[in-house]
């Protein structure tokens, strides 16, 4: 496992292990979470396979019934086409994202997503990419080949 320069290859984890409050993340009433103090780990996928080049820190755990992460996506790291159970909403914090079909987002922009739709993978700029990801409930990522989404995929005439 390769791990970039100031991500310690101890630090691969599965969803949410990382957050210093878990299982199931209970939060408190009002939580400050210091993002940048948080270690990057090594992505881990609902399929139990490592994503080569796509780091996160997760700031809410699945197990919880949220999903929010911070994501880092390297240069030549290229996200699978899929979908996701609930809306999402992706905040560009560095670099620049390119989603097949829609265009690019740059820092600042921010993309939601409706439930059920199949977009292609995400494609990080040149410097790469790091984004916010919220998803509106359960996270739920699947593959567009295996299971069909219900809203339709970017490839196809709408």
């Amino acid at each position: 496992m390769t791990a970039s320069p100031g991500i310690r290859p101890e630090y691969f984890a599965q969803f949410g292990s990382e957050l210093m409050v878990t299982p199931a993340n209970p939060l408190l009433a009002r939580t400050a979470i210091t993002v940048d103090e948080l270690p990057w780990v090594g992505y881990v996928g609902p399929d139990g396979e490592e994503a080569p080049g796509v780091y996160t820190k997760t700031l809410a755990d699945p197990d919880s019934g949220n999903f929010f992460m911070l994501v880092r996506v390297e240069p030549g790291a290229v996200g699978p086409p899929h979908w996701h159970l609930s809306d999402t909403i992706y905040i560009v914090r560095a670099g620049e994202l390119e989603i097949p079909g829609e265009g690019t987002y740059r820092v600042g922009d921010v993309r939601w997503v409706q439930g059920g739709f199949a977009y292609g993978g995400e494609i990080p700029g040149p410097d790469g990419v790091e984004f916010y990801f919220i998803s509106l409930g359960p996270y739920g990522m699947f593959d567009p080949e295996e299971h069909p989404p219900p809203l339709g995929r970017w490839d196809e005439a709408r």
